[in-house]
């Protein structure tokens, strides 16, 4: 058994049991409704820009919250240090439950690990900023996401689901206090930049998070 396959043992230890048919259909496909949903789950599934054409549609991002998010370059981009700073320096590392993915083998913060992990995460938020959703873009977030499960990556890169969403919510909440700091006098500007970058934080979740929830679960 290869490292890869054992690691998908090991993740999902239901698909190594024998599996018996019972030799009955599944109706539940015979109806329509739920037929077209299964295609579209699976159409959404192998189509990477098309997920993110349906996900797009579900949350109501538009090309106006591409332009709102350009809109808030310059901002992010002058307080970008402050920024990771803020999320991995004073909230990760010192989250009694979260800081545990952070700590070496003596149970001390990993501090050259905190400093790579942060480093990532710059050159992941800057490549969002370039609001290039293209098909390579899609693809890429996907791959961040996928070298994190046992699965497709390394086991001791594997970071929970609850690990990311906690971080993007941090991100979320530390660019929303930013944005009502420096909008504060333009309010319009200030719902539409934290509209369009909330609608955007679920969209990337979603691609982030594929690998995590395989199609067939």
């Amino acid at each position: 058994m290869s490292i890869m396959s054992d690691a998908y043992m090991k993740m999902y230890p239901m698909e190594a049991k024998e599996k018996k048919t019972s030799g009955k259909s599944t109706p539940v496909l015979d109806i329509p409704e739920f037929k077209q949903a299964w295609d579209l789950h699976r159409e959404t599934s192998m189509d990477i820009v098309k997920r993110f054409e349906y996900m797009a549609q579900c949350v109501g991002y538009t090309d106006k919250d591409t332009e709102a998010i350009k809109e808030s370059k310059e901002i992010i981009a002058a307080n970008l240090k402050t920024i990771l700073d803020h999320i991995y320096y004073e909230k990760l590392i010192k989250d009694p439950w979260l800081s545990r993915w952070f700590r070496d083998e003596t149970g001390q913060i990993a501090t050259k690990y905190v400093d790579v992990r942060r480093a990532k995460q710059q050159k992941f938020l800057l490549r969002i900023l370039e609001c290039k959703f293209d098909e390579d873009f899609l693809n890429h977030v996907r791959w961040v996401g996928a070298i994190h499960v046992p699965t497709f990556g390394l086991e001791e890169m594997y970071i929970p689901m609850r690990l990311n969403i906690a971080l993007w919510g941090h991100i979320h909440q530390y660019l929303f206090n930013l944005f009502a700091e420096e909008l504060r006098d333009d309010p319009d500007k200030l719902r539409r930049i934290t509209t369009a970058w909330t609608r955007l934080f679920w969209l990337v979740i979603d691609l982030y998070h594929i690998e995590y929830l395989p199609s067939w679960m």
